[in-house]
């Protein structure tokens, strides 16, 4: 059967984002082999997502930009210009290494290039930048610090990182309604906050400090569900955009744990509670049936890794993909930050925002997520 007669037979199968389907007799490495020059590559239709109740509709994915301080400019640039290209606006421009220089590089790269939307998120370094200012000053001065680095005059949304002790809350809050009223910053969110630390910032903002519209959050599946219910419960009712730190799923279960033949036995639908009529299937299913027994057996993220294996060969992309695909179908992401250094993981990544998972495939997920052990 042809490829326009096996559409027709099956007008709802879905496909994998153009140009990253999964070639399972291929290393799962090759995925990321993307030509990152080819910028009229057809991609999916992507709609934007807002964020919290501010004005910023985004492209759902974030460029974590602190790692590109390890690499040369020049690749850094590739980078920027891939994602930008891609319609990418979201650029999470931490100083993650304390040297300043991925600030530079990417000041630098937007002086140059100018694209056509830039959205800042920054989490400021009042330790290293605030000199020896005190209070909330130390906030503004090392807002300001990292806007000159920047070239900017402005930063979207400034993320406090409120797990400190050295300044109080409405502090803080009083040097985001500071820097607002100088026009450096828009809007305020919040960074390692507790459930309760988010009902205390909406009650400072009833009394006329700055509102918190959105919430960085390091989670991806690997996380404690039980961990980030409360944040999440409480974002939810406060209608807050939440921004996931999921960088930690791009480096590990990105590669299937699973044989190649297993993981091919599952995309022909030898899964193994499916009946099979045929001797090649039920080896199939056999195969598929020991891995479930060995893998399940071996604790939680072995489990989330045979879900993964399993949805991803279904779907035909990599873990890392169905990873992110997972992260966004859930209420209240915006847009998951992930640090990348080679321009080649842009579009697999970014695809992930194409990718739409079933509520059976979302289930398996969810239920190996929420294993206990």
């Amino acid at each position: 059967m042809n490829d326009d007669m096996s559409r027709a037979a099956h007008p709802h199968a879905r496909r994998a984002p153009r140009g990253v389907a999964l070639d399972h007799r291929e290393d799962a490495d090759r995925l990321f082999a993307v030509d990152d020059a080819a910028r009229t590559r057809p991609v999916s239709i992507v709609a934007e997502r807002r964020l919290g109740e501010t004005d910023l509709a985004l492209y759902p994915f974030a460029l974590g930009t602190g790692r590109l301080a390890v690499v040369d400019e020049d690749a850094a640039a590739r980078v920027l210009q891939r994602f930008a290209a891609r319609g990418g606006a979201l650029y999470d421009v931490v100083d993650e290494d304390g040297s300043g220089r991925s600030q530079q590089i990417v000041g630098a790269w937007l002086q140059a290039n100018r694209p056509a939307k830039v959205v800042t998120v920054l989490t400021p370094s009042p330790e290293r930048d605030g000199g020896r200012a005190t209070g909330g000053a130390r906030i503004v001065r090392s807002v300001e610090a990292a806007l000159r680095r920047l070239r900017l005059d402005h930063i979207d949304l400034l993320t406090l990182d409120l797990r400190g002790q050295d300044l109080t809350l409405d502090q803080r809050l009083g040097a985001v309604d500071e820097l607002v009223a100088a026009g450096k910053i828009r809007f305020a969110g919040a960074d390692g906050v507790t459930g309760a630390g988010l009902i205390e910032a909406r009650v400072l903002a009833g009394d006329g400090l700055a509102r918190i519209v959105a919430v960085r959050a390091g989670w991806d599946v690997t996380s404690r569900p039980s961990e980030l219910a409360e944040l999440r419960m409480i974002a939810a009712a406060q209608q807050l955009g939440i921004l996931p730190d999921a960088t930690p799923l791009t480096l590990a279960l990105t590669r299937p744990s699973l044989p190649q033949k297993v993981l091919a036995g599952w995309t022909r639908g030898a899964r193994p509670d499916r009946p099979s009529d045929s001797d090649e299937p039920r080896a199939a299913t056999r195969g598929c049936q020991r891995a479930t027994e060995v893998l399940a057996g071996r604790g939680r993220e072995h489990r989330i890794a045979l879900a993964l294996d399993r949805v991803s060969a279904e779907l035909g992309i990599a873990p890392a993909m169905t990873q992110l695909a997972w992260l966004l179908a859930k209420r209240g992401v915006v847009a998951p930050v992930v640090h990348v250094t080679r321009p080649e993981q842009i579009d697999p990544l970014m695809d992930s925002a194409a990718v739409r998972l079933t509520r059976a495939e979302m289930l398996e997920l969810d239920r190996a997520v929420e294993a206990q052990r």
